[in-house]
């Protein structure tokens, strides 16, 4: 499977255009990105901000929207299996999952990502891909530990550069084989042939 998953980090800002380009990179050709900005309840700007960062790089975007009717399944389907990447964005980690489960878009994206598409998940979209992840707290006061897709085994904690989930990622450590805390504007890449990290701060932890 090909992974990139990133700490976090504002899309826009001058700190994240490594991780951007990056993403940019990872195929051979100027690549089409399918985003699906799920978690953060497809908010617009965070649409607009996607397609302009990545346009101006020279990909061709296309978004897929599941809090409105404009688009048919089938056009969905169509643009997650013409995608080189697919890059789920940050937010609300249990809404992302309820709504990728109740669109029928979990199946979809696992299959393109079994056949070699590249999956680029930030944040809530990281721990997506994950065995384990560390996760805002239902009520916003703290943070608990969730299941993923398990693609990639262990835990992964987004944004370490926090102090109190730095805390609850470190407590996680000794229970965890395998571990990778991320804080904003880093990323670890999985590819067929190789892995590696990208930015600076990370933690990697395994038994």
């Amino acid at each position: 499977m090909n992974l990139m998953l990133i700490g976090g980090g504002q899309l826009i800002a001058p700190s994240h255009q490594c991780i951007n380009r990056h993403v940019f990179q990872l195929t051979k050709h100027a690549p089409q990105i399918v985003f699906l900005p799920t978690a953060s309840r497809d908010e617009s700007l965070y649409q607009q901000q996607f397609r302009d960062t990545y346009e101006a790089l020279g990909a061709t975007v296309s978004i897929v929207t599941l809090f409105d009717d404009v688009q048919s399944i089938a056009t969905q389907r169509q643009l997650i299996e013409r995608a080189d990447i697919l890059y789920v964005g940050g937010g609300n980690y249990p809404l992302l999952v309820q709504t990728l489960a109740l669109k029928g878009m979990d199946g979809l994206i696992k299959q393109a990502v079994k056949h070699g598409t590249w999956y680029v998940g930030v944040s809530a979209g990281a721990i997506y891909a994950m065995e384990y992840g560390i996760r805002t707290s239902d009520d916003g006061t703290d943070y608990c530990l969730d299941t993923g897709q398990g693609w990639l085994s262990g835990c992964l904690c987004p944004h370490l550069n926090q102090e109190k989930r730095a805390t609850r990622f470190q407590e996680c450590l000794s229970q965890m084989n395998h571990a990778i805390g991320l804080p904003d504007d880093t990323a670890y890449i999985q590819s067929d042939t190789d892995h590696y990290l990208l930015g600076e701060g990370y933690v990697l932890g395994s038994k």
